[in-house]
């Protein structure tokens, strides 16, 4: 049986960067927490078309090749995570989707973990994947 994902997320990458959000509905009046773009899979929708739709819709960013980085449990659901690098600028953002966007670097990203600023508190955990994989395609790649 194929597992069932709650949301779908996708790390944007640039050089050493990576972009985090943060969600407008999901923080009113509490401390602002910092999350990958992405969100709720709709009926008959796979993760990786949710992750695209969602990028589409929130950063008006359309990303035609995406890597699988792993699947994370956050709040009794699985959630699905995608890569895919960025190097433009994003222009505009869904502000009523998203109140605050920015790139951070790894060591920033494990310094929001530290002070609890992360939303599913596996975002750094996926950006390391990611990373992994991604010195092990170079590898492979040089090896080639």
């Amino acid at each position: 049986m194929k597992p069932r994902y709650k949301t779908a997320r996708c790390i944007l990458y640039r050089d050493d960067q990576y972009l985090l959000a943060v969600h407008n509905r999901y923080w009113f009046g509490a401390e602002p927490r910092w999350g990958l773009p992405g969100g709720q899979i709709e009926w008959g929708e796979s993760p990786a078309v949710t992750a695209a739709r969602e990028l589409e819709e929130e950063l008006e960013v359309f990303v035609p090749d995406m890597i699988e980085v792993g699947a994370w449990s956050y709040k009794h659901a699985l959630h699905m995570v995608f890569a895919a690098p960025l190097h433009d600028d994003i222009e505009r953002y869904d502000d009523m989707e998203l109140l605050e966007i920015r790139w951070f670097t790894e060591p920033e990203v494990a310094a929001l973990k530290t002070r609890s600023s992360l939303h599913a508190n596996y975002e750094l955990e996926a950006i390391q994947r990611l990373r992994a994989k991604l010195d092990g395609d170079v590898r492979a790649l040089a090896a080639g």
